[in-house]
């Protein structure tokens, strides 16, 4: 078979970046505090998520040493619906591989599965933490990001966090069962009537997933800044620059990539089928990443796959998580092949120049400075001011395993 040559394409991206996040976060708290009252001896529940973010620790540790320095008591809990297995040890395991311990921060992480109902919102019920509620106050950190399944105005951020993280494994499945997500914002709006929340901490990040902004907010500002920011991240979100595509290549996937294991928003489809019922651009993963530990939320994704990947994946942990969202395609299990390489072959062989295939390898949707695309799209890439490309064309190769190697290596 004739195989595509690749060449190497650099993206252009947005740099915009706060210097130091913790030191802003300080100033725009002691600048905000006549805003919200802190008293001496308090119990204050800073709550934070599952997803990897930028300074993350930092941020909440200056958080912590704000806390502390009005005499009150902060303790960190848990705010991720059913992730981390839907375990109170598992939420735990899962904020100390985001770097967030008990050393780090500075304080205790109190994490319990265990919730009350505050009440409900058109038939929704909403549950809220225990031990978040029973605190004397509350304090929301997130990221603001354009979600992939959540297509309204409000969608991850500060409401989401205190909806389906704070919710816990009954919040998420009576939201993501509901279908409704176009009322987050009302549930999000209940919720800061009935809880003392008294401020939150808004990240916004840039395409190198650094911290671009930073934003303490009064809970009346949670919905602004959630559509607002939403809408920033979806414009300098990177993407795959092409439109007409043979195939797509994943190099790999898991739930510290995204919450889907793929973010559809970079990948450009979100059921991959298209309004005429045609099938969209083929999709092939290849790889878990080792943090996700197995998870593999949104296999479902992928037209293929290997062996390899399947053979990592932590079913009870997935199903879980798939189940908690009620998309149950996610869980769905590809074509898998024994190799990269009989998955290209595959592909390949449905074409009628297999030697001139367009096909885009990334090596996850967090990363897409750097990718390889084959030669036959390098008009196209010449043309995008944003795109950079090397004149050095590289030969298809496989090593002994059948993994795809592009210039001598086989990583990005």
């Amino acid at each position: 078979m004739k195989y595509p040559r690749w060449i190497r394409i650099r993206q252009n991206l947005d740099t915009k970046k706060v210097g130091d996040p913790a030191a802003e976060v300080g100033t725009q708290l002691h600048a905000l505090e006549g805003t919200f009252k802190i008293a001496k001896g308090a119990r204050i529940a800073i709550t934070v998520g599952s997803r990897y973010i930028a300074n993350l620790a930092l941020i909440t540790r200056a958080v912590v040493d704000f806390i502390r320095s009005k005499g009150a008591y902060p303790f960190l809990v848990p705010a991720m619906g059913s992730h981390g297995g839907a375990t109170k040890d598992g939420q735990i395991s899962v904020l100390n591989e985001l770097g967030l311990t008990e050393e780090s921060i500075g304080a205790p992480i109190y994490s319990s599965m265990d919730v009350v109902t505050l009440g409900s919102v058109e038939d929704i019920p909403v549950y809220f933490d225990k031990t978040a509620g029973a605190a004397d106050g509350i304090i929301i950190i997130n990221r603001v990001k354009a979600h992939q399944a959540f297509k309204g105005d409000i969608q991850s951020g500060l409401n989401k966090m205190m909806v389906v993280g704070l919710g816990k494994k009954k919040g998420a499945d009576a939201v993501h069962g509901s279908g409704r997500i176009d009322i987050l914002g009302s549930i999000g709006d209940f919720i800061i009537s009935a809880v003392p929340i008294l401020f939150g901490i808004a990240i916004l990040e840039n395409s190198y997933d650094e911290t671009r902004e930073v934003a303490v907010l009064h809970p009346r500002q949670f919905k602004e800044y959630d559509m607002k920011w939403a809408r920033k991240s979806r414009e300098i979100l990177p993407r795959i620059p092409f439109r007409s595509l043979d195939l797509v290549i994943v190099d790999e996937m898991g739930k510290d990539i995204s919450g889907s294991g793929m973010d559809t928003n970079v990948i450009g489809f979100t059921r991959r089928i298209t309004p005429t019922g045609q099938q969209a651009v083929p999709l092939a993963v290849f790889d878990l990443t080792e943090k996700t530990a197995g998870n593999a939320m949104g296999i479902g994704l992928a037209d293929f796959t290997t062996v390899r990947l399947v053979e990592k994946i932590n079913y009870p942990m997935t199903y879980t998580n798939v189940i908690a969202t009620g998309i149950y395609s996610a869980g769905r299990i590809p074509v898998a092949l024994d190799s990269e390489k009989a998955v290209i072959d595959t592909v390949l062989q449905k074409l009628d120049e297999p030697g001139e295939a367009r096909i885009v390898r990334i090596k996850n949707t967090l990363q897409l400075e750097d990718f390889y695309a084959t030669e036959s799209l390098q008009g196209e890439a010449e043309e995008n001011r944003n795109l950079q490309t090397e004149n050095t064309r590289f030969d298809t190769s496989f090593d002994d395993r059948g993994d795809l190697m592009i210039a001598g290596t086989r990583g990005i």
